[in-house]
C-alpha cells in the first residue's frame, strides 16, 4: 500500500515487511528518459557469495561511470567502493564517522552525517545509492543517510519522506511504495519501489524532467539495453572536404582533429579554430546527442572558411592526460592549432579567427591578449565573472533561504579544498586551480582585435545578467566589440520556446543550434575579413 501523505511517520516505520531476501541477486537494467526518449542507461548487478554483498554498476550518460561496491549485508550500507569516472579511477572506504577517498595519489577525509546510519553514493547518472536506499532505510530504521559524492569529494545529508499519493505516475503500480529524497544537489527524487523486494521500479527527477525506469528482464536483451534512441540531427549537405589531422602542442603532446576545407577555392581562405567548453570534450563538442562543433564547423566551411576542430588532450584520439591538464596547457593547445592552420597553403595566415565556447570563450581573449596572431575572436557564452564565482552560482541555482546558504557554504568549502590541493573532483583539480582567480573582465580589456560575443538569454550555466560586466569592461577600454543576445537560447544555443525555462535535460535530446546565432556569427566574420 502507498505510504501515508505528509504529515506521516518515518519512512522506515511505514515500510511493508519484505520477504527474507531484500533485493534478490540479479541484474537490474534502467533507462534514463527525458521527453519520451532514452538518454542514458544504468545496469546494476547484485550478488552474494561467502557472506559478502557486492553491487556492480555501469552507468552511461555522455561518459561512462563504473562502480564496484562492497556492502554490509545487514544494513545495505557501502563499506568500500572502487570506481572509474570516465578515465579517472578512485577508491573510497567508509567508517562510522568518516570516509576516505583515494584518488591520483591523494587522500581526502570527510565526515559522515551525524545521526545517519548509512551512506549512499550520489554522482551524475550513478544509480547505486538511490537503488539501495529503500533497502537501507528498512534495514537501519533511519530515514537520513549520508550522501557521498566521490566525484566532488563531498558529503551531505539526504533525508527521505513518504511520497504523496497525488504524485504517483500512471505508469507506477498501485502496490508500489514511494519515498521523496531531500537534500540532493539535483533536486528532489521520488523513488517508487516494490515493497516486497525493495527494488526501485521508477524514479522521477522533476527539476530535470528525467524519469529513470526499470526495464523488464524480457526487454533487456540479455542484460544489454536497447538503442538509446536520440541521435544527432543530420547536418547540412557538405560543400567541403573533411580530413583527419594531427598537430603538436608546446609540450610535445600530439592532438588529433578534423580539418574541413571548402570546395572550389580560388584563393587563400580565412580559417576558424574552434576551442571547446570545459570537461572531457571531443572535437565535435558532443553534448548528449548534440555535436555543437560539428554543426558549427559544417556551417562555417559551407560558407567558405577552413575550420579546425580537435579532441581535447586525453580525450578521443588526442594524447596527454586529461586529469593533469591545466589552463596553460589548453592555451598552448589552442596556440598550436592556430599555428597549424596558418601554415596550410589553403589558408590566408592573416585571416585566422578563434571561436571559443564557454570555457573556450574565457580562453580566447587570453590568446589574443597574449599575442596570438588572430584576426578576431568570437565568444559563445563566455564567462563574465571568475570561474569560482560561477561554480557557486551553479551550485545554488534554484535554491532559496537556508538551503541556498548551506549550498553556498558547502561549495566554498569544496573550492577551498580544491585550491589547497586536497580535493580533485572528476580529476579536474589541476585545471580548476589554474583557472581560479582569472577575471574575464580584466583580460578582455587587453584584447587588440575585434570581439564578437554571442549569449543565450536562458543560459543557466553562464548567466546573461552577468554579461554587462564583460561588455562594459571592453567598451571602457575602447575595444572593437559586437554583442548579440538570443533571448530564448540556452548555453548550447538550443532555442527554448516561449516562457519555458531552460533545464539540463534539454542537452540530452537532439536539437539544432539556433540558426539565428549561426547567421550572426557568419555575418560578423565576413565584416571582419
Amino acid at each position: 500500500m502507498l505510504l501515508a501523505d505528509s504529515p506521516s511517520p518515518s519512512p522506515a516505520a511505514t515500510m511493508a515487511a519484505p520477504v527474507a531476501t531484500q533485493i534478490p541477486d540479479g541484474t537490474y537494467a534502467y533507462q534514463l528518459r527525458q521527453g519520451g526518449s532514452a538518454i542514458g542507461t544504468s545496469t546494476i548487478t547484485v550478488s552474494r557469495a561467502g557472506g559478502a554483498l557486492k553491487v556492480h554498476e555501469v552507468a552511461n550518460l555522455q561518459v561512462t561511470y563504473t562502480l564496484d561496491s562492497t556492502l554490509d549485508p545487514a544494513t545495505f550500507s557501502t563499506t568500500s567502493l572502487h570506481a572509474v569516472y570516465a578515465t579517472t579511477p578512485l577508491d573510497v572506504t567508509f567508517g562510522a564517522t568518516s570516509f576516505q577517498e583515494h584518488v591520483q595519489g591523494k587522500t581526502v577525509t570527510l565526515p559522515t552525517v551525524a545521526g545517519a546510519k548509512g551512506v549512499m553514493v550520489i554522482d551524475g547518472p550513478v544509480m547505486t545509492g538511490l537503488f539501495l536506499s529503500p533497502a537501507q532505510i528498512h534495514a537501519t530504521g533511519s530515514a537520513t543517510l549520508t550522501g557521498v559524492s566521490p566525484g566532488s569529494a563531498r558529503s551531505l545529508a539526504c533525508a527521505f519522506v513518504a511520497a504523496s499519493a497525488s504524485t504517483r505516475p500512471a505508469k507506477v503500480a498501485s502496490a508500489d511504495n514511494g519515498y521523496v529524497t531531500k537534500g540532493l544537489p539535483s533536486g528532489e527524487v521520488t523513488i517508487w519501489f516494490d515493497p516486497t523486494t525493495l527494488v526501485p521500479q521508477d524514479m522521477e527527477v522533476p527539476a530535470q524532467g528525467i524519469s529513470i525506469v526499470l526495464v523488464p528482464a524480457k526487454a533487456s536483451m540479455n542484460g544489454q539495453m536497447a538503442s538509446l534512441g536520440p541521435t544527432p540531427l543530420p547536418t547540412a549537405f557538405p560543400h567541403f572536404t573533411s580530413t583527419d589531422v594531427t598537430f603538436v602542442s608546446r609540450d610535445g603532446t600530439r592532438l588529433a582533429g578534423t580539418l574541413t576545407v571548402p570546395l572550389k577555392a580560388t584563393a587563400a581562405m580565412p580559417a576558424v579554430v574552434l576551442v571547446h567548453g570545459s570537461g572531457p570534450v571531443d572535437r565535435n563538442e558532443q553534448v548528449g546527442p548534440n555535436p555543437i562543433f560539428l554543426e558549427l564547423s559544417n556551417a562555417l566551411s559551407n560558407d567558405g572558411f577552413v575550420v579546425l576542430r580537435y579532441d581535447k588532450r586525453g580525450i578521443g584520439k588526442s594524447g596527454g592526460d586529461a586529469t593533469k591538464t591545466t589552463r596553460d596547457d589548453l592555451l598552448d593547445d589552442a596556440r598550436a592549432g592556430i599555428a597549424f592552420v596558418q601554415k596550410l597553403h589553403d589558408v590566408d595566415p592573416d585571416r585566422v579567427f578563434v571561436l571559443g565556447h564557454s570555457e573556450g570563450g574565457e580562453l580566447a581573449p587570453s590568446l589574443a591578449a597574449d599575442g596570438a596572431p588572430v584576426r578576431g575572436i568570437a565568444l559563445m557564452a563566455p564567462p563574465a565573472i571568475p570561474l569560482d564565482q560561477i561554480l557557486v552560482q551553479q551550485t545554488s541555482r534554484g535554491l532559496t533561504g537556508a538551503a541556498k546558504t548551506k549550498a553556498i557554504a558547502d561549495e566554498n568549502k569544496e573550492l577551498a579544498m580544491i585550491k589547497a590541493g586536497t580535493a580533485n573532483p572528476y580529476g579536474a583539480g589541476p585545471w580548476l586551480r589554474s583557472s581560479f582567480g582569472v577575471d574575464p573582465a580584466v583580460v578582455i580589456q587587453k584584447v587588440p582585435c575585434p570581439i564578437l560575443i554571442l549569449q543565450g538569454g536562458k543560459d543557466f550555466q553562464v548567466l546573461a545578467k552577468d554579461l554587462p560586466r564583460l561588455v562594459d569592461a571592453a567598451k571602457a577600454a575602447h575595444r572593437d566589440i559586437t554583442v548579440h543576445v538570443f533571448p530564448n537560447d540556452d548555453h548550447l544555443f538550443i532555442t527554448v520556446p516561449g516562457s519555458q525555462p531552460a533545464v539540463p535535460a534539454e542537452y540530452l535530446a537532439p536539437h539544432r543550434v539556433d540558426p539565428a546565432m549561426i547567421s550572426a556569427l557568419l555575418a560578423w566574420l565576413h565584416t571582419k575579413m
